[in-house]
């Protein structure tokens, strides 16, 4: 990594920074000087919890802020949430393509991430928000991914991880739940390259009929869950999931990338495998299931709108992604 010290925007998107410890917060900021990245704050990181139309405006012209700044290298979401789609209206989009920068977090964020590859052609991550850097056990491969998508600037394969965690650990970080990890389930097998595009499904589905949906032709989907409606996570992933594959492209999309489901959600991998088998859409592509990415921990970074290459003939699946991106936009 370049040992040049890198500002980091903190910008609060979707959910307030209200919900983190200071114990979270300070073990983030650590570890992220530890990467020689200074974190400064937006000004309104902690924000009330009822959204107002002043507090969308406040909040989407934090994020203009952040890449108006020339200061500013990078921007972390600091958390997830529900309504980051709100504000996509309001963002200044000639000062995000004139003044490009890496943003990266998950879950809600999803709906920025597309939405600034669609609108601008510029590279975003799907990785750990803000947040995730005050996890002081079971970090290591997700830190070692985030270095390698954002600091060295080549192609890197996503390697699979030893072990997974669902529990709450920012509730307590000393008593750890961890799985070994079964690695990467083959439902179709085959080759392929294409563009990154995904994240979570519910939240990419809002950008559906929308401007900031991206081109899904000749994608490699990446798509997760999260569990919020528990033992029917399956099911309204399964309607989801023919939404996305029913739109315009999708008929033309490479991939499908699939990460770990909650534990909460109640999923066996078989029932799984035979949803997936399901839907003739993906029949001729390789799909691949339980990898590194979601809602549990640890994850691995991707780049939307980079590039990936999927290989999953043998029993083993190798998947190698960039930063690159095919062509122009904006």
């Amino acid at each position: 990594m370049n040992t040049q010290s890198k500002t980091a925007r903190i910008v609060s998107p979707s959910r307030s920074a209200d919900i983190l410890s200071e114990e979270t917060t300070a073990i983030a900021i650590e570890t992220l000087a530890g990467l020689n990245i200074h974190c400064d704050f937006a000004e309104h990181y902690k924000h009330r919890a009822v959204a107002t139309a002043q507090l969308i405006r406040d909040k989407a012209n934090d994020l203009n802020d952040a890449y108006a700044d020339p200061k500013v290298a990078l921007i972390l979401s600091t958390i997830g949430g529900h309504n980051a789609n709100r504000i996509l209206d309001h963002l200044d989009w000639e000062t995000i393509r004139s003044h490009r920068k890496p943003l990266c977090g998950y879950s809600d964020i999803t709906v920025l991430l597309n939405a600034i590859y669609a609108k601008t052609g510029q590279v975003t991550y799907l990785g750990p928000h803000f947040s995730s850097f005050g996890m002081q056990q079971g970090f290591e491969y997700t830190l070692r991914h985030f270095e390698r998508a954002l600091f060295e600037g080549t192609e890197y394969a996503l390697d699979v991880s030893a072990a997974w965690s669902d529990d709450l650990w920012f509730i307590d970080q000393t008593s750890r739940t961890f799985f070994d990890n079964a690695g990467p389930v083959i439902v179709n097998k085959g080759t392929c390259t294409g563009t990154i595009l995904g994240g979570n499904l519910c939240s990419f589905n809002l950008l559906q009929g929308t401007q900031y949906m991206p081109d899904l032709t000749g994608a490699v989907l990446f798509l997760e869950e999260d569990n919020l409606l528990g033992e029917l996570t399956l099911t309204e992933f399964e309607r989801n999931l023919q939404s996305l594959l029913s739109h315009k492209g999708a008929e033309h999309i490479h991939g499908l990338m699939l990460g770990r489901f909650q534990t909460d959600s109640k999923i066996q991998l078989d029932d799984l495998i035979e949803l997936l088998s399901s839907f003739e859409q993906l029949h001729h592509c390789p799909v691949v299931c339980n990898l590194d990415f979601g809602h549990t921990t640890p994850i691995f970074t991707v780049p939307i709108g980079g590039q990936c290459k999927v290989n999953a003939i043998g029993e083993t699946v190798t998947i190698k992604v960039s930063s690159c991106v095919s062509g122009s936009k904006g």
